[in-house]
């Protein structure tokens, strides 16, 4: 890449693609909270991405605590509710991605934040893959052990291994990222040698 203002503008974009996408994902459930027309949008912005099962998510009351959905009992729910009772008194407001998802991404941005600490952001040299395999071996066994039924997961599980795979992301995206701008740098015709 050899240009550090283009670093600087690749991790820019990637922190602020973060930061937004984590909002917008921690704000849904406030604005289904407050009966904001926008909050049906956003669940539906993030259907394809997600399978938004209640049973496997989070939710927010209204006194602000983050808790699970429906109770880790080890039996799966298929329901796809937003507002769920969380007891006899108090409502509980969906985030429009699941558990997993939720770590995923927040562990992405908290990596993202901390990436120039302990990467230089102009590299384009991508970490051993083994690091990443490592990572994502967590996630592999908690979801495909409960993809073929073998045992339903909890959601402290599913937040475990979803930061785990989330924090190592940015060290091997950022790279990529850089090294798909360079090329694309290098065939602009301003940055061509003459």
């Amino acid at each position: 890449m050899k240009k550090p203002g283009t670093a600087m503008a690749v991790y820019a974009i990637y922190m602020v693609g973060m930061l937004l996408l984590n909002a917008l994902i921690f704000i849904t459930p406030v604005l289904e909270m407050q009966g904001n027309s926008a909050a049906p949008a956003l669940y539906t912005a993030f259907a394809p991405f997600c399978h938004q099962l209640t049973s496997r998510s989070l939710c927010i009351s209204a006194q602000g605590a983050i808790t699970d959905c429906t109770p880790q009992n080890g039996v799966p729910s298929y329901s796809h509710a937003v507002v769920v009772h969380l007891d006899d008194y108090i409502l509980g407001y969906k985030f429009p991605v699941c558990s997993r998802d939720v770590a995923i991404y927040l562990a992405m941005l908290i990596g993202g934040i901390l990436y120039p600490f302990l990467w230089k952001i102009e590299t384009e040299e991508i970490p051993n893959k083994w690091f990443l395999v490592l990572a994502l071996i967590p996630i592999a066994i908690d979801g495909t052990t409960q993809l073929f039924t073998l045992r339903e997961s909890t959601n402290t599980l599913r937040l475990i291994t979803g930061a785990i795979a989330g924090f190592a992301i940015p060290f091997y995206l950022l790279p990529m990222l850089n090294m798909a701008a360079g090329n694309i740098r290098s065939y602009l015709p301003h940055s061509r040698k003459k």
